[in-house]
């Protein structure tokens, strides 16, 4: 999977994020619990300063509980708070502000032997485009602050955001100049990370459906009445399609998703496999594992 990116933009976008790093206590970072590792700009501890970071694991209501809970282990174990939350709901948002406490308690403690009375902690909220920060930080508010949308890339400028004892500056999702790998890139489309324009649905969906034929064969088969599938190992598009392109035409018949002389529409049963997926209407799931840890069902 290729991706364009325009380096002007991101080392501008770079820059202004090393600036505004500088002038909070700690990072809140964004991630989606589906696929933590993916959803993390691999460039932001390069300039995070030294500055205490908190993982907030969002959409946790649709990764597999097994798999958030490995990855707060794996996290954990990296000497790094992670908490996961529903930013939609407002569940684990408690959590966040306790861990945040937690991450900045040598500034507090310092404060209150100086005889300060009210300490105020700043936060940067960051993460890539649609991981969900202007919700995170509307419910936190219990209030509208941040434009938010189901697509990437709403929010548009920064704003700080008072919170009583807490300041939240909020940041336009920032993603990384290059995807490392074709699977990383992948999972970020399936998840809706990246806007649709930019990469091939069939591609995507016929990624998901090679992991899940492996990882989660039954909710698979349940969602679209599948008989038993064979476990796919996904290489690349031309070699697994012979494979995945058999049960799109099996779901694309019991969807009644056919064109003329009544075959199937390919692109339109991957739009709605990588739509239901997002909408978490498969069940939940999660579309990586950390390396110590495997689904064992």
């Amino acid at each position: 999977m290729t991706v364009q990116w325009y380096p002007g933009h991101m080392a501008k976008a770079r820059r202004i994020m090393e600036s505004r790093i500088r002038q909070v206590d700690a990072l809140i970072e964004l991630v989606d619990a589906r696929l933590p590792l993916s959803s993390r700009n691999p460039v932001l501890q390069e300039m995070a300063f030294k500055r205490p970071n908190i993982i907030v694991m969002t959409r946790s209501d649709l990764a597999d509980p097994k798999a958030t809970d490995a990855w707060c282990a794996h996290f954990a174990a990296e000497g790094i708070l992670a908490v996961p939350a529903n930013v939609m709901s407002g569940e684990g948002l408690g959590r966040v502000k306790d861990a945040l406490f937690q991450a900045t308690s040598e500034k507090v403690n310092r404060a209150k032997q100086k005889g300060l009375k009210r300490i105020i902690i700043r936060a940067m909220v960051v993460g890539i485009p649609n991981v969900g920060k202007s919700s995170f930080i509307n419910k936190s508010a219990r209030r509208s602050v941040a434009k938010t949308g189901n697509q990437p890339g709403v929010t548009r400028q920064e704003q700080w955001v008072k919170l009583g004892d807490i300041e939240l500056l909020d940041t336009p999702g920032v993603l990384w100049p290059k995807i490392d790998t074709p699977e990383q890139g992948l999972r970020l489309a399936v998840s809706g990370a990246i806007k649709e324009h930019i990469y091939d649905v069939e591609e995507a969906a016929a990624f998901f459906v090679a992991y899940a034929s492996k990882q989660y064969p039954a909710l698979l088969c349940q969602r679209y009445q599948l008989d038993v599938i064979e476990p796919i190992t996904w290489t690349d598009i031309q070699t697994v399609w012979p494979q995945v392109q058999p049960l799109f035409q099996a779901i694309g018949k019991r969807r009644g998703m056919l064109i003329k002389g009544g075959e199937v529409d390919v692109e339109r049963v991957a739009r709605m496999l990588v739509k239901e997926v997002q909408e978490g209407l498969l069940g939940r799931i999660t579309f990586e594992w950390p390396p110590t840890a495997e689904n064992d069902g």
